[in-house]
């Protein structure tokens, strides 16, 4: 008797998981044609992560410091343009709730808003004291070390409830071994100043002495091309970390119109930027990144990547010409280590499409030679559940372009996850006015693609985020309208 129950659930269990994928992906078929696979039963299902997200060549971080109100009038516009997300540690003691606050400071609202835009909010302490010359203390004991970093981090994650604040920043950039320490109980890294980017593999106690590049502009400043000196400077380091594959940290605390930078100066500001110069780096460092030459991303969610990335241990399950099951793992805490990983799965020689399930992630992929082998890059959470791969041929996708689909189809896009732009193929069945409008998680309209009367025939549309300053990294939905039938599908953007 049990063994029958077992059996009907067993196959309960089957039919339901099957019945899932046929109606997500009802233009799909799975399996193969038992062809042998063409690799080593060694390396089919091997598991390796990208030094960088996306396989890029490097890391950059843009961070500033001291909650300045210029931080969201006029920093958070330039980086949004660009499609950027910044680290900015806040002082929570000098954020008041609305205006006037204190002088040239901003507000909680301020910083929960860019917050919610992706951008990371992370702590530079309480009152920004001189950290080595305070007593260890304890957190009830206002005015030491203690304190000044256990309730920066408390009042913060109080008011950013989307983020956990796991990166700190010294204040001064001042810091020793017991103050390393401390930071060590509350934060996942910390942040000082040193002039020189970060290696690919940190280790220990050296997270909590992440390097920083600051900016320092000679005098005098009387134009925006007395400051060109410094762009090339930094561009030159930039350039340096490209080529040895390092993370560097850029560091700064306000920007201003130019015609504004000398009364900032004259009042006392540690060495201002100017809005046009911050562009113009800005610029710089997108063409990088088109270039796949640099990964832009907050202090945090590289340090999570990293640390993933240098702990992860993987177990191959099964193998065979239709699929492939892995336990992708680490030692690291699930709630804060949950940052996808760009992996490469070697996969057999005749898989082209393939179909990925991890947890409640579906994506599809499509498998290139890399070195010898056969292979698919995916993005895989560490302990998000058993990593799925199955071997797609494409049977209702017809590259004729003249004939007459016999019903409206809505294809998965490629390539899907994303970065910055993804296609979507759709097919039309008969003379009908269509629409394909993109909608994020919360039902908001993102994008409108397609809006227009359109004659029987297979069509794709490009979805681009690369200059929208209101996309960010996420689930999205894209939707397909064509007189009363409605089909729509997800998509994943990965900054």
């Amino acid at each position: 008797m049990l063994e029958i129950f077992a059996l009907r659930k067993y196959l309960t269990i089957r039919l339901t998981f099957l019945i899932a994928i046929l109606l997500f992906f009802t233009n799909l078929s799975f399996g193969g044609n038992g062809d042998n696979l063409n690799n080593t039963s060694d390396s089919v299902g091997n598991f390796q992560v990208a030094e960088w997200k996306s396989d890029r060549k490097s890391a950059f971080s843009f961070s500033f410091d001291d909650s300045f109100i210029s931080q969201f009038e006029n920093i958070r516009p330039i980086l949004n343009q660009f499609g950027f997300r910044g680290t900015f540690y806040v002082l929570p003691l000098f954020l008041t709730e609305e205006l006037p606050g204190i002088w040239r400071y901003g507000t909680w609202p301020m910083f929960e808003a860019m917050a919610l835009e992706g951008h990371e909010i992370g702590s530079h302490s309480m009152t920004h004291p001189h950290l080595p010359e305070l007593e260890t203390g304890d957190t009830l004991t206002e005015g030491t070390i203690s304190y000044e970093l256990y309730w920066s981090r408390q009042l913060i994650r109080q008011r950013i409830t989307t983020q956990a604040c796991i990166t700190f920043a010294y204040p001064y950039a001042e810091h020793n071994e017991i103050v390393d320490s401390i930071a060590s109980l509350y934060y996942e890294s910390a942040r000082g100043v040193t002039g020189e980017p970060n290696p690919p593999s940190i280790t220990g106690m050296q997270w909590y002495s992440l390097n920083a590049i600051e900016t320092i502009f000679d005098e005098p400043r009387n134009t925006p091309e007395d400051d060109l000196d410094e762009l090339e400077f930094i561009k030159n380091l930039i350039d340096s970390s490209i080529i040895k594959g390092d993370w560097s940290i850029f560091l700064a605390h306000e920007s201003v119109p130019y015609d504004s930078l000398a009364g900032l100066i004259a009042a006392g500001a540690w060495n201002p930027l100017s809005n046009q110069w911050l562009q113009a780096l800005c610029e710089w460092v997108y063409n990088r990144t088109e270039n796949n030459e640099i990964w832009v991303a907050p202090v945090g969610f590289v340090t999570r990547y990293v640390k993933e990335r240098d702990s992860y241990t993987y177990n191959l399950l099964m193998a065979d010409e239709d699929q492939i099951k892995l336990n992708v793992t680490d030692n690291l805490d699930d709630e804060i280590f949950n940052y996808p990983l760009t992996s490469f799965i070697t996969v057999p020689a005749d898989w082209n499409f393939v179909l990925m399930l991890q947890g409640d992630r579906i994506d599809t992929l499509t498998a290139f030679n890399k070195d010898s082998s056969r292979v698919v890059m995916a993005e895989v959470i560490p302990d998000g559940g058993i990593l799925s791969l199955y071997k797609m041929n494409i049977t209702s996708v017809e590259n004729d372009g003249n004939k007459i689909p016999d019903e409206f189809i809505l294809y998965q896009n490629y390539p899907n996850p994303f970065n910055p732009s993804t296609n979507i193929r759709y097919a039309v069945s008969s003379r009908q006015f269509i629409s394909i409008r993109v909608y994020d998680v919360l039902g908001n309209e993102v994008a409108a693609l397609v809006n227009e009367e359109k004659q029987p025939g297979i069509y794709e549309v490009e979805f681009n985020t690369s200059r929208n300053n209101v996309i960010s990294s996420g689930v999205y939905f894209y939707q397909l309208r064509a007189g009363n039938q409605i089909i729509t599908k997800k998509m994943l953007l990965v900054r």
